[in-house]
């Protein structure tokens, strides 16, 4: 794990971690089995330098199918590495941590100081579309929490100049106005900035939310799908001690 690149907004009560290329991938996606030894191996070392027992962890499953509609919440309250199929990992149970692997994304670490209770989300552009985000601070709504008491991290993840689609159908978004333009090489999309806008949108204060500044698609430290990468992921970690 990179020391810099770690997030320093959470108090004593939660524990979050982000991994680098150098700890190795947590993820395969050219193996047909998710939980190959090696790579558990990986996420073991990697949850044990964040104070963290992987065997405590629910992984975190992210899936693109057709019926997907990217703004799923699961709750947990045990363990589970065999993994949870969710857009968003929300527990109130201390011991218990999230665990995603991810690459460009945005991972998301949502936590209540308040309540002490913590989500964990995937935030890509599918994700982003559905609002995930907005949601999110929905559900911890229902839950009992104000969103004024909510701190928000973004791990590392790809900057605007380099997500670059060939079209984009929501343009016309309102909310997409500040976060999608039209370049001469296609349409670039600001994922941490419409991420935060959501965030502000539900009731959290600016002040609140932290952004990492470590760009994925430029900083060889991390896997990066947009530059080639289609294989290895990095680790997003969070748990409520």
């Amino acid at each position: 794990m990179i020391a810099h690149d770690q997030p320093t907004c959470f108090p004593d009560t939660v524990v979050a971690a982000v991994s680098s290329r150098q700890d190795g991938t947590v993820l395969d996606r050219t193996l047909r089995n998710r939980h190959d030894p090696a790579i558990v191996e990986n996420r073991r070392s990697i949850c044990s330098q964040a104070d963290i027992v992987y065997e405590h962890c629910v992984y975190q499953i992210i899936t693109y199918n057709e019926d997907d509609t990217f703004d799923c919440i699961g709750e947990v309250d045990r363990p589970d590495t065999e993994g949870v199929h969710a857009d968003v990992l929300y527990t109130e149970t201390p011991g218990v941590g999230l665990f995603l692997p991810i690459a460009d994304c945005v991972g998301t670490v949502m936590y209540d100081t308040r309540r002490n209770a913590i989500a964990l989300a995937h935030i890509g552009r599918h994700a982003s579309i559905a609002k995930t985000m907005q949601k999110t601070v929905e559900f911890f709504k229902q839950k009992g929490s104000v969103p004024s008491d909510l701190t928000i991290w973004m791990a590392p993840s790809v900057g605007k100049a380099n997500y670059v689609l060939e079209h984009f159908d929501h343009m016309a978004d309102e909310d997409w106005k500040h976060y999608a333009s039209k370049e001469s090489d296609g349409v670039h999309l600001d994922l941490t900035g419409y991420t935060a806008a959501l965030a502000e949108k539900a009731g959290v204060p600016n002040a609140n939310i932290h952004v990492s500044p470590v760009n994925t698609a430029t900083d060889s430290n991390y896997f990066s799908h947009s530059q080639g990468d289609v294989s290895g992921r990095f680790a997003v970690v969070a748990q409520i001690r």
